[in-house]
């Protein structure tokens, strides 16, 4: 009987330095592969942004903050810089404080421009674009508003939206 408990005691000694010997290796595997992902993911920067009515030869056109209700769509234009490789942001549009679209879109060199659209279906007041890493960083937001058209052509262009840096984390749906 003695013999047998020493034999299940050296076994689960043996086995659980077994374990613990596999675990360490796994570890600084894990945090070796963490931190060399985190040395391939850019830093993105957000050089430009600008809510516009149409783009044209890769340019925005038609800038504002404030845009009639008759308009077909928005376009969220921006430039992103410090891409090495291939990487993605996503133009995330909110109504209010409804997300209403996320688009994923490539940027595929240290200086690119790219853009997305959203139809307006006649919806009036506030809303918004974050610009957001695939790592979930939002990297800016430009801010808009839809007026009715009587109202809106009053007011006509109003100050260039800036770009918006916060650190803070990525919206619901990462």
């Amino acid at each position: 009987m003695l013999k047998k408990t020493l034999f299940v005691l050296l076994s689960a000694l043996i086995l659980s330095g077994v374990c613990f010997a596999q675990e360490q290796p796994a570890k600084e595997q894990m945090e070796d592969t963490t931190a060399a992902m985190a040395q391939e993911q850019p830093a993105l920067v957000l050089e430009e942004i600008h809510i516009c009515t149409a783009v044209e030869d890769r340019q925005p056109s038609g800038v504002g903050t404030v845009f009639p209700d008759d308009l077909d769509k928005l376009y969220c234009f921006t430039k992103i810089g410090g891409a090495k490789d291939t990487t993605y942001v996503y133009h995330v549009w909110y109504f209010g404080n409804d997300e209403i679209a996320r688009v994923k879109l490539p940027v595929k060199s240290n200086s690119w421009r790219t853009w997305s659209s959203k139809k307006l279906h006649m919806l009036l007041g506030n809303g918004h674009v974050e610009i957001v890493s695939e790592s979930g960083d939002i990297l800016g937001k430009a801010e808009f508003e839809i007026q009715a058209a009587e109202k809106a052509e009053e007011v006509g262009e109003t100050e260039k939206p800036e770009v918006s840096e916060e650190a803070s984390e990525a919206p619901k749906g990462q």
